[in-house]
């Protein structure tokens, strides 16, 4: 029997008034009780949104570990289950039907309509059956013979990874524009279920189209869409966990474990048509509140084995967008997030943004729905045809996989505690009539004419049904109905969905497009230039109406308009992207959508731009200036980089350099990522030399000097001025440092034999950290391997900074690592002053006995492990100071971590989230941090194509770049094209061993500090 929280007992004294004594009572009863409690007992755990009520719809024995459901045009209900979960993969998933035998509204008999299916996660209502997610394949599955089980299995598609079951393809839905999306978001890293769930993937393909598209293994680790019948298949920009959805207007939502509700702003199709464009994000953080989002759960003995705290958001999923007329108003943009680990439902309120979108909570400090029971495990929703929402809870006692538990946890049975249990709610707003619907929806027996009515239902499960039948019937003569509904139904998500069935079907005439593009409601022309978009090669007339649209007064509209006219090649439609980009510059996506475009002129905008914006600095026109120098230096052709550099030529009293420097760098970044192009510019070099080191500002002589490290010094005499400019700046003892740093930049790039004596003078002499980093920097050069070792013998006279550059040089290549690891051994040189992404570089070496050696260095043994644990257990049963462990953060922390989004590096994990740990649970994490590493923070080794290589935590992904988060939180995005390989890294970007530094007090306040700071 549990026993009566703290928190409960003050509650029941608070709760003694007469009004509510009968709700204290049975809040009593159900402490003694459970969990697990019965589904009936289980309704008196609620707390739900005043106006609203929750009603129990089905419950086990008829549904057991349910993720999804969909009821198509009878009335039928299909759920998945996953009682596998976590670890099972022997088949134990199924699709089972519920039906109302009693006519009461309310299921009462089960019959499996198909089993044998690994780890289900999604269905979807297609052509006679089901499509089913259950990875590596997408099912069909139909029931042929009438006897309500499945009697064909069809694989559409395969190649999807095997992996976590939090992870894998999921959530079929029907897109308004005819495709089939899937969430998808890749496999993660195991380490001890490697042989369950270690599968990489295979190409993503139709198995049955062998001369079909294929995509890369898993796709990417990225949403995918496809059409079954016509064999298209496509990745996404992005990728979404468990969850995703649509809004009315077809933009596209996803969901990831701390992430509740992101909008992918932009589609691949646009970002794969110019590769110069490279861009660090395709996706916008929603909320206008404090990511991962704070949670007010009510849960008595919470169930802790996630590295979260109760009140962070930290399992998001099932996220669903209200699309139906049952709520109220202020729920008709309301996006609700089940949270499993926290035994609740959050929604928040979703207005438009620009081009994007922002939310706000519907509720302060309480959610739409939450339950003092720590079974409740909301997983998904759904609309059903009476425009309630019906709410799945797996109901387990652990919902957590064993990747990321306690031993003994995992290798217990307590993981499949409630694999037999299950249920699903239905809410409804206050009064609402019991369910009906149930086998008795009639949808199916409609004409093609009431189903083309159908569309215009305020209620996105009709308007849904409705445009696939008719896109399954394929009826003759339905042109017309379609027309009058898309140009004359008083509802605009009618006129929508009529637009998209013409479409789908051949038949929308160019005037009801036409009038469509003209129409009233934003969302309506949105959609019309879609699918202009896709009539534009068969209809060219279509541009003038395209084009006199540059003036629509929505922002979403104006995107739109850029993404489709960059498929454009015309006089007209060049001069309409232009006034989009340069009226709209500070908007972000906007700006992307413009030079998306696959054949933007990179010269004549950037003039543009100098005429427009060099005398009015702006966030957005700087971004601008590096964007398209960036692209000028990608640039096929050498002309647009030539012209590029010309223009940053300053004029006679010219003090603009914001906008030069924005160029040249952007012109090296560009040029970076294909060498070959430099010798292109041989005629530009003299001029780029003259920005150095005369009456230039620092922006302007660093991106120079960036831009000549790309592209090289030019020849003869303006060589010759430039280096002597430069020998006499690092000679002055009072030149500014800065310049110092510069100009040794400089020398380095006349060659290393120059001015090394020089170069070592420098980092023998007390100088300036920024002088001697550069000095390092240019001795470290491949030709320097000597040079780098004598940096052992000077390392005492270095401060930190100097040191970390150093170590950076040592750890380039074998012969210099060999160097560095003798120094550890012999105590020259520290284990604490090796960044760890070094060490893990150095313990991942190809050389094997290099990589056992930096091994044995930097790995703690196990028995070391279990020393330190038992070295600092007291500490977890200490009394620790918050004040003082809020110093200890900042020294041994800060660095790498952020707490609750605030002081310190965006590197790790915010340690704001693993609150809710267990004292001696947090000990571990400090000292082991190998022995679970959070979910999206793995370490990845990235090797470029020009031999360099560096590593970090990705933080962003594109079709076509990856942005890494550096230590320091600092970030660099990386055009995918200059990725020679990435690898995992087995290993926490947290260093074994670091709490070592650290006293017995210390780590109890580090602890207190962890569990209590603000």
């Amino acid at each position: 029997m549990a026993t009566i929280s703290r928190r409960s007992c003050c509650g029941a004294i608070v709760l003694a008034l007469l009004a509510l004594q009968g709700r204290a009572a049975t809040e009593q009863a159900i402490v003694e009780t459970g969990p697990p409690y019965s589904p009936a007992r289980a309704l008196d755990t609620f707390r739900i949104a005043d106006g609203f009520q929750i009603e129990l719809f089905a419950a086990e024995p008829l549904v057991e570990s349910p993720v999804a459901m969909e009821i198509d045009e009878r009335g039928r209900l299909f759920v998945v289950e996953m009682p596998g979960y976590p670890l099972d993969v022997s088949g134990s998933g199924r699709v089972t039907l519920l039906a109302d035998t009693n006519a009461d509204g309310k299921p009462d008999r089960r019959t499996v309509f198909a089993d044998g299916l690994r780890l289900p996660t999604g269905v979807m209502r297609w052509k006679q059956g089901v499509i089913v997610t259950d990875s590596p394949q997408v099912w069909y599955l139909e029931d042929s013979d009438g006897d309500g089980r499945a009697d064909v299995k069809r694989e559409l598609l395969t190649g999807f990874a095997l992996s976590n079951p939090q992870h894998t393809t999921n959530t079929p839905i029907y897109g308004l524009d005819n495709w089939i999306y899937l969430a998808n978001e890749g496999p993660v890293r195991t380490t001890r279920y490697q042989d369950v769930f270690g599968d990489p993937g295979a190409e993503v393909r139709f198995p049955d189209r062998p001369n079909g598209p294929r995509l890369p293994p898993d796709a990417d680790g990225r949403n995918v869409r496809f059409r079954p019948e016509s064999g298209e298949l496509e990745m996404l920009s992005s990728r979404s966990q468990f969850g995703q959805t649509f809004d009315p207007w077809g933009h596209h939502f996803l969901v990831t474990n701390s992430r509740h509700l992101i909008h992918e702003v932009i589609a691949a199709r646009y970002l794969t048509r110019n590769p110069s464009l490279v861009v660090p994000s395709v996706v916008e953080q929603v909320p206008d509140y404090r990511q991962p989002a704070a949670l007010f759960p009510i849960t008595q003995n919470p169930e802790f084995q996630l590295l979260t705290d109760v009140g962070v958001m930290t399992s998001a999923c099932g996220l669903t967008y209200y699309l139906a007329d049952l709520f109220p108003p202020e729920y008709r943009a309301a996006a609700f997030v089940a949270e499993g680990a926290h035994n609740l439902v959050h929604v928040a309120s979703v207005r438009d943004h620009g081009a994007s979108f922002r939310a706000r909570r519907m509720f302060d400090g309480r959610e739409f729905l939450a339950s003092t029971d720590a079974w409740f495990r909301p997983v998904n929703f759904y609309v059903g045809p009476d425009g309630a929402l019906y709410l799945i809870d797996y109901y387990r006692k652990i919902l957590e996989h064993p990747e990321w538990m306690d031993d003994a946890t995992a290798k217990s049975q307590e993981v499949y505690a409630g694999r037999d249990r299950g249920r699903i709610y239905r809410i409804t707003p206050k009064g609402t009539a019991p369910p009906s619907w149930l086998g008795r929806v009639m949808l199916a027996t409609a004409s093609s004419t009431e189903l083309v009515s159908t569309l215009a239902h305020p209620n996105i499960w009709w308007r849904r049904h409705a445009q696939r039948m008719l896109l399954d019937r394929r009826p003759d003569k339905i042109a017309g109905a379609l027309a009058t509904v898309a140009a004359s139904s008083e509802s605009a998500v009618g006129r929508v969905h009529a637009l998209w069935t013409s479409e789908g079907l051949g038949v929308l005439d160019k005037e009801t497009l036409g009038r469509a593009l003209k129409d009233a409601t934003p969302g309506v022309r949105e959609n019309a230039i879609r699918i202009a978009e896709l009539r534009l090669p068969a209809m060219p007339s279509l541009e003038a109406a395209l084009v006199g649209m540059a003036k629509d007064p929505d922002p979403k509209v104006r995107f739109q308009l850029l993404l489709t006219l960059g498929n454009l090649d015309t006089a007209h439609a060049r001069a309409a992207r232009t006034t989009l980009l340069f009226d709209n510059v500070e908007d972000e996506w906007l700006q992307i959508a413009a030079l998306s475009a696959k054949s933007a002129n990179h010269g004549a905008l950037l003039r543009t731009a100098v005429m427009r914006f060099q005398n009015h600095e702006t966030p957005g026109a700087r971004t601008l200036f590096a964007r398209l120098g960036t692209m000028s230096g990608a640039a096929s052709e050498p002309a647009a980089a030539r012209e590029a550099v010309r223009l940053t030529a300053p004029s006679r009293g010219s003090s603009a350099d914001w906008w030069r420097a924005a160029v040249l760098d952007g012109l090296a970044t560009g040029i970076r990522g294909d060498r070959r192009r430099a010798p292109d510019l041989d005629p530009e070099r003299a001029l780029v030399a003259t920005l150095l080191f005369e009456r230039e500002r620092p922006p302007v002589r660093r991106a120079a000097l960036h831009l000549l490290e790309t592209i090289g010094l030019p020849a003869g005499p303006a060589a010759v001025e430039i280096e002597e400019k430069a020998r006499q700046i690092v000679a002055n003892p009072l030149s500014d440092a800065d310049a110092s740093a510069d100009a040794i930049r400089l020398l380095a790039l006349r060659g290393l034999d120059r001015y090394q004596t020089v170069l070592v003078s420098i980092l023998r002499r007390p100088e300036p950290a920024a002088v001697q980093i550069a000095a390092i920097r240019a001795l470290a050069e491949p030709k320097g391997d000597e040079i780098v070792a004598g940096f052992i013998d000077l390392w005492d006279g270095w401060t930190p900074a100097v040191r970390g550059e150093a170590v950076r040089a040592l750890a380039r290549e074998p012969g210099r690592i060999r160097v560095l690891l003798d120094a550890i051994a012999a105590g020259k040189i520290g284990v604490s002053e090796i960044e760890w992404p070094l060490r893990v570089r150095m313990m991942m070496l190809d050389d094997e006995p290099l990589r056992a050696r930096a091994r044995a260095i930097f790995g703690q043994p196990a028995s070391a492990a279990a020393e330190a644990i038992e070295k600092y257990r007291a500490a977890a049963t200490m009394t620790g100071s918050v004040d003082r462990g809020r110093g200890v953060f900042a020294r041994a922390c800060a660095s790498c971590h952020q707490y609750r989004g605030a002081n310190g590096s965006r590197f790790g994990p915010d340690l704001g989230e693993v609150r809710g740990r267990l004292p001696i649970d947090l000990l571990h994490d400090i000292l082991q941090p190998n022995r679970s590493i959070a979910d999206g923070y793995e370490l990845y080794a990235v090797e470029l194509t020009d031999g360099t290589s560096t590593s970090g935590v990705i933080s962003g992904e594109t079709p076509t770049s990856v942005t890494l988060r550096l230590p320091g939180g600092s970030e660099t995005t990386i055009a995918r094209g200059r990725i020679a390989s990435m690898r995992i890294a087995p290993l926490s970007a947290m260093p074994d061993g670091l709490g070592a530094s650290l006293d017995l007090q210390s780590m109890a306040d580090l602890i207190a500090f962890i569990k209590g700071g603000q």
